[in-house]
């Protein structure tokens, strides 16, 4: 919004019934340009039609990106290359959006899902995962006659990633035009977190709606996926990547301290306006305009699955920028979320909470 849009929407939500000469004549403008002003909001979805009826759902996120079914192997005996392993085997429902908005939800903040899967047994069980969790699902897709997405990964002795495999072309229903179809979703949003596995095009069209209207976040997951965003990085407001992924984005290498902040500084006069850099072990590093804050907690010796902690961290960054929290506490949040999610044997700890994640700062602080 303008600024004459933003004030011209202050004074309907006070009196919804005023007349447009009575607005003209309280800011001192002709009654045209007011109809143009009001125009333009009903177009980005801050007002619902005609009697100037306003958007009054409460803050939330929308997340746009991949739901699918995880499933987890950890054999039994030395991995061998050709060999039928004896291991132990769980599934859950899973995808990086997924998780980052189901682990925001259970923070107790508001979400919205825009995803895509199948109408297969899968899908069932993904659809009732969001139920379970209080999601809405009411803007995704479900695609007849497609396989719901669907990831496999082998774990080494550490209980890390040795290898995995995907399939989630079920994405591709998420097109540009569905995303236009959501335009009013996306503008009443407080943010929108994407998936970078999503179409390109799809991609520029969250940007063309979401332009100077609503920041997006992104996780780059891979470097792969940060190269393919690498063109789009002014047009975000936040990214979270690893030290390879941040190499990626800022086409540079990234071997210290000193590559990272160059790297971080490079894409913020890009455009940028925040970045977070995880360093697994190492904690993480953050940089915007004003600060430049190295922070990290003890290292958890006691890790079960390490798959579901940056998402965990992203999701719980995300709950501080909506609840406008300091930098400092949003940071401590992100870390605790990161470490209770490698403590749970699947990808999202069941337990996850405000009250779980401020427990977890309170034995790092108090060493």
């Amino acid at each position: 919004m303008t600024n004459k849009e933003k004030e011209i929407l202050e004074i309907i939500k006070a009196d919804p019934t005023i007349e447009q000469s009575q607005i003209a004549e309280m800011l001192n403008i002709s009654r045209s340009t007011v109809a143009v002003h009001i125009s333009s909001l009903m177009k980005q979805g801050y007002l619902l039609g005609k009697g100037y009826i306003v958007s009054d759902e409460e803050d939330y996120i929308v997340g746009i990106g991949a739901s699918n079914v995880d499933v987890y192997g950890k054999s039994q005996i030395p991995l061998r290359k050709h060999y039928d392993h004896p291991a132990d085997i769980v599934s859950s429902v899973g995808g990086v959006m997924h998780n980052i908005i189901t682990n925001f939800t259970m923070l107790g903040a508001n979400a919205k899902m825009i995803t895509a899967y199948g109408d297969d047994l899968y899908g069932k069980v993904i659809e009732e995962d969001y139920k379970k969790n209080g999601i809405d699902l009411s803007d995704s897709i479900r695609v007849k006659g497609s396989p719901s997405g669907i990831f496999i990964q082998l774990q080494d002795d550490d209980n890390d990633m040795y290898m995995a495999v995907c399939d989630m072309s079920v994405l591709q229903a998420i097109s540009p035009d569905f995303i236009y179809s959501k335009k009013r979703e996306l503008v009443n949003a407080k943010l929108v977190v994407i998936d970078p596995s999503l179409a390109d095009e799809t991609i520029e069209a969250i940007i063309d709606v979401c332009k100077d209207r609503t920041p997006i976040y992104i996780d780059p997951i891979s470097d792969n996926f940060a190269r393919k965003i690498r063109p789009y990085v002014k047009d975000f407001e936040f990214i979270k990547p690893n030290r390879s992924e941040l190499g990626q984005l800022a086409d540079m290498k990234v071997e210290n301290k000193e590559d990272i902040e160059k790297a971080c500084e490079k894409l913020l006069k890009q455009g940028l306006k925040k970045i977070l850099i995880s360093m697994s072990k190492d904690g993480i590093f953050y940089m915007d305009e004003e600060n430049r804050i190295y922070s990290s907690f003890k290292e958890e010796k006691h890790m079960v699955n390490a798959s579901g902690a940056g998402d965990a961290l992203m999701a719980a960054f995300l709950y501080g920028e909506v609840k406008g929290l300091e930098i400092s506490k949003t940071i401590d949040l992100g870390l605790s979320a990161g470490i209770a999610a490698i403590r749970s044997c699947s990808a999202i700890n069941e337990n996850m909470s405000i009250g779980l994640l401020q427990q977890i700062i309170k034995e790092n602080k108090e060493l």
